[in-house]
């Protein structure tokens, strides 16, 4: 083995080659952690804006077209379920039902709620978008 290292050009270059290949495989797991810039992205993405706006505020271009006024995600007064990450996770996982539309039942179709559910997304996608959440009520301050 040492003598293989030394013919491809000795350790530095090893040691480059090392280096590399862990930085290839940090670059790859940065999608395993949330992040406030992947959930600006998705914010982005999914449509988070539409009804929320760009910062937040709950002034989206269909804002005052939709039935309930979407949450102005800058004052935690608005949160149903709670402002940390895990709840606004979870709030994304399940959606928000509309009272007004919603029969009693356990399982809640689409139309039935205010806020739409983002099941189709992963649960590190929806701790990005929920980090991301948090860094508006902190900008807004």
């Amino acid at each position: 083995m040492i003598r293989y290292v030394e013919s491809c050009g000795g350790w530095s270059v090893f040691r480059a080659a090392a280096l590399m290949c862990c930085a290839g495989f940090l670059v790859g797991c940065s999608s395993l952690f949330p992040s406030v810039r992947r959930g600006q992205m998705l914010y982005q993405s999914n449509g988070c804006a539409t009804c929320h706006g760009a910062s937040g505020r709950g002034d989206g271009p269909l804002a005052s077209k939709l039935g309930a006024a979407p949450a102005n995600l800058q004052d935690l007064g608005h949160f149903k379920n709670g402002a940390g990450e895990e709840q606004i996770a979870r709030t994304l996982a399940q959606g928000i039902v509309d009272p007004a539309l919603a029969a009693a039942q356990q399982h809640h179709e689409h139309h039935e709620l205010a806020m739409p559910k983002f099941d189709h997304l992963s649960e590190t996608q929806r701790r990005s978008i929920a980090l991301y959440v948090i860094s508006l009520q902190a900008n807004a301050k």
